[in-house]
């Protein structure tokens, strides 16, 4: 019964019959796979197909070169079944486990039996082949800059929102899928899947005639099919879900995306720490899996393009931290007494974090809370704050964060602060909105926080307030000499520049003023670039400068930090006589356009300070 219930659960196991699945049990044969054997275990029994029920293996090519990393629910052995070519494919045990087997008579039985069973494995065989062919010429792109739309590998299976679940359930049935988008005269309204059929139709006994409407998941998250696998990942990590709607420039839904689809797609160590942490059981085993963030981190980055995948990465990582978290206090102190957001602030809110940045968080609360209601969660601020510093993530040197009293509050108690700091915007004042303005919600309805955040965004759009936001980036030197010259700081470390400072925050900061000026609510500063694209507030030209610019200046950061870690040198600072030529004159041109940048700014807001 265990074993059906798990291969009910495996793709595509699941798109079969029950008759088919209970004679597919009959057929498994149970091994124990350990280092020692593993590899004679598959001489010995292939050609057949391997399921992974326990364990962590790695199957490598003739070069050693890794081809993918096998967890539980996944599948191996079946390009050999398909193609009969020969296997060279080694198994390299990371953890012992248990692997189902199903040798080639059953596996060619269910094939004929099943087409969408049989296009499963062939879909998977030509991803493999793709993979290896990549591995083998060294021209292997990282996985999170492919497009979504590039995995969507049929078209939307869609129906109306006046369908009756009767009839949903049978499409679903007849296409093996276990999510069908909802969708009227085009527009994406909602998303049904097994599980809401499951939770919300067979455990509450309700008629198959209802409709569709009554049970979906209305308006949906959704990802545009022109972005990145890792905006996807990054969509459904934040948003905990396993199938993603994927949506064309029109807001036309093009198909869907799922976890298993991702997962399938990409084998890098950071993602398997996002499903680790997801997976973790109790304080001490999220501890154990947090801490192997920096390695995971090193061999990752090396492989990366673009740099605001890593801030995305690292952000994601902290999310799960942070959802896991929450969910070991509810599991000891039970559920959340009102609605709430936990918010990220500062550069997990603008999801550019790096291996060096600390905490800065808050809770987002209900109006109207008791006394004991505020307890409860004082209690979970304390508990989650704790636990991200013993995860890695260090505590906020200036104590923005959830425990303190001043970064918990109601709606209305962080309306009236941000009202105090924008109509009497002393210098405390403005530091606090340079970081409360970076928000994000981790955990928390996406409408309790939107209705929120777009209030604050109302308020902010005061001229004193932008003008002194001015004046305080102005004030700041950018370090550029005469004729262009860098001018550096002399420390104990050499004679450095604090990129971060006098470069990254700046850009940051710049991005930040011309987003409140035009009521844009995302935290990230390429979101915020991207939005002010045709804007008269920033013209095109220098937008693109400022981007690429941040771009750089995060890249060499990345870089110095992964050089630096585990030593006592300063993660933020750089010494220019190590750097290449090239570099050297990058970093004076990214200085420049801050510095013109700042200009910029003080022309258009400084002038309305005081």
């Amino acid at each position: 019964m265990e074993v059906n219930s798990f291969l009910k659960d495996c793709p595509p196991f699941d798109i079969l019959s029950e008759e088919q699945q209970s004679w597919a049990v009959s057929q498994l044969q149970s091994v124990y796979m350990n280092d020692a054997n593993c590899n004679e275990i598959l001489n010995d029994m292939r050609p057949a197909l391997f399921i992974v029920r326990s364990g962590v293996f790695d199957l490598r090519g003739v070069d050693g070169q890794l081809i993918d990393r096998l967890e539980s629910g996944d599948l191996f052995g079946y390009p050999s079944l398909l193609s009969g070519r020969k296997v060279v494919n080694t198994l390299k045990t990371i953890e012992d486990g248990i692997v189902y087997v199903l040798h080639q008579s059953a596996f060619d039985r269910l094939r004929n039996a099943s087409k969408p069973f049989e296009q499963y494995f062939i879909r998977a065989h030509g991803q493999r082949l793709l993979t290896e062919q990549k591995s083998e010429d060294g021209t292997d792109s990282d996985w999170s800059e492919q497009t979504v739309g590039s995995v969507v590998s049929m078209p939307p299976v869609s129906l109306s929102s006046d369908t009756s679940l009767q009839e949903a359930a049978q499409l679903m049935a007849k296409h093996g899928i276990s999510s069908v988008l909802v969708v009227d005269e085009t527009e994406l309204v909602g998303i049904l899947t097994d599980r809401d059929l499951r939770n919300r139709v067979v455990a509450e006994g309700l008629s198959l005639e209802v409709r569709v409407s009554a049970v979906m998941t209305q308006l949906p998250e959704s990802v545009y099919e022109n972005r990145s696998l890792m905006d996807a990942l990054t969509t459904m990590t934040s948003s905990n879900i396993h199938h993603l709607p994927v949506v064309n420039d029109q807001n036309q839904p093009v198909g869907m995306v799922t976890a298993t689809d991702l997962i399938r797609q990409q084998r890098s160590d950071p993602v398997f720490l996002i499903s680790a942490i997801r997976k973790a059981s109790s304080r001490a085993q999220l501890i154990e899996e947090a801490q192997k963030l920096p390695e995971y981190l090193q061999t990752f980055a090396s492989r990366v393009k673009q740099t605001s995948v890593l801030g995305r990465l690292m952000a994601s990582v902290t999310d799960g931290i942070t959802r896991q978290l929450i969910q070991l206090y509810e599991q000891e102190n039970g559920a959340a007494p009102a609605a709430y957001s936990w918010l990220a602030f500062g550069s997990q809110g603008r999801e550019d974090q790096t291996l060096s940045s600390d905490q800065d968080n808050g809770l987002l609360l209900s109006n109207g809370l008791t006394d004991k209601q505020k307890q409860w969660f004082a209690g979970l601020g304390e508990y989650v704050c704790e636990g991200l510093n013993e995860c890695g993530v260090p505590s906020c040197p200036g104590n923005i964060m959830a425990s303190n009293p001043d970064c918990r509050g109601t709606i209305d108690e962080w309306k009236e602060r941000f009202r105090g700091w924008i109509e009497s915007p002393t210098p405390k004042a403005l530091m606090y909105c340079q970081i409360f303005f970076d928000s994000r919600p981790v955990v928390g309805p996406g409408k309790f926080y939107q209705q929120y955040r777009t209030e604050i965004a109302a308020l902010a759009k005061n001229e004193m307030f932008l003008g002194n936001l001015a004046i305080v980036v102005n004030r700041i030197s950018v370090p550029l000499g005469l004729f262009n010259r860098l001018r550096t700081e002399d420390t104990d470390d050499g004679d450095t520049i604090d990129i971060k400072r006098y470069g990254i925050a700046l850009i940051n900061d710049m991005a930040r003023i011309y987003s409140l000026q035009a009521e844009i609510t995302s935290p990230s500063t390429p979101a915020r670039l991207a939005a002010l694209k045709g804007s008269k507030l920033l013209n095109r030209q220098d937008n693109q400068s400022l981007l690429e610019a941040w771009e750089f200046l995060t890249q060499l950061r990345l870089n110095h930090q992964l050089k630096v870690w585990g030593s006592d040198k300063p993660k933020n600072a750089i010494e220019p006589d190590e750097l290449s030529t090239l570099a050297r004159r990058q970093l004076k041109t990214a200085f420049k356009i801050i510095k013109e940048a700042q200009q910029g700014v003080g022309l258009k807001f400084g002038r309305q300070g005081y």
